[in-house]
């Protein structure tokens, strides 16, 4: 074994271990972040909702334009936010596929010394991935689908509400906005996905699928 491309694979695994945990402490902390931008508005609404019962005939299609305009300021953050969740996530990915890959270096080690008459069993007990292909960049129906899908969902539904208000389009046309504009979120983390994939193919081009052991 080359220790000293051992070693370096060690500590490499290490960092890179590190900064992954690191990374997903941080999605964690902006989801939540994103929880309490929109708590701020939503309390505003309800507010104003109140003081309108009794002082004056407000109603949620026809907000004060101020408080309309902080729904859309409020929107727009929320669309901000899930690109900056969607970008760590990304990185996260990569440094998960790094991984893979020092695991695969150290089996295909273990596969060498094996077919050389030695007794070393390494390659047996991997059980995590040793694929540059996963985890994929877009994970369908896993937890940052669903954590887009909720942020959109929320994020059009106060746009249409906005909408509403400041355009009185009427609330067909109000909820297709807001639809639209939820799906935007969706599209364009696919859209990241697709351009982290192309990315990763033009720099290793041949993939790296498990040995056969």
């Amino acid at each position: 074994m080359n220790r000293d491309a051992s070693d370096f694979m060690i500590q490499e695994y290490d960092q890179i271990a590190s900064a992954y945990f690191g990374l997903r402490d941080q999605v964690n902390d902006w989801f939540k972040t994103y929880l309490s931008l929109i708590g701020l508005p939503l309390t505003v609404l309800v507010a104003v909702l109140r003081f309108a019962e009794e002082q004056l005939p407000i109603s949620i299609a026809q907000l004060p334009d101020v408080v309309a305009g902080l729904l859309v300021l409020v929107a727009a953050l929320g669309f901000f936010v899930a690109l900056s969740i969607v970008a760590m996530r990304m990185e996260m990915i990569l440094y998960a596929r790094t991984i893979n890959g020092i695991r695969r270096y150290f089996a295909e080690l273990d596969q060498k010394a094996k077919s050389k008459g030695g007794e070393r069993e390494l390659a047996a007990y991997l059980v995590l991935p040793t694929s540059d292909s996963i985890p994929p960049f877009f994970e369908s129906w896993r937890a940052m689908f669903w954590q887009v899908i909720i942020i959109g969902f929320i994020d059009g539904a106060i746009l249409a509400v906005a909408v509403q208000s400041l355009l009185r389009v009427g609330w067909p046309w109000s909820m297709v906005i807001g639809m639209t504009y939820g799906l935007m979120h969706l599209g364009v983390y696919r859209w990241m996905a697709w351009c982290r994939d192309k990315e990763w193919h033009v720099r290793f081009p041949k993939n790296l699928q498990p040995s056969q052991w």
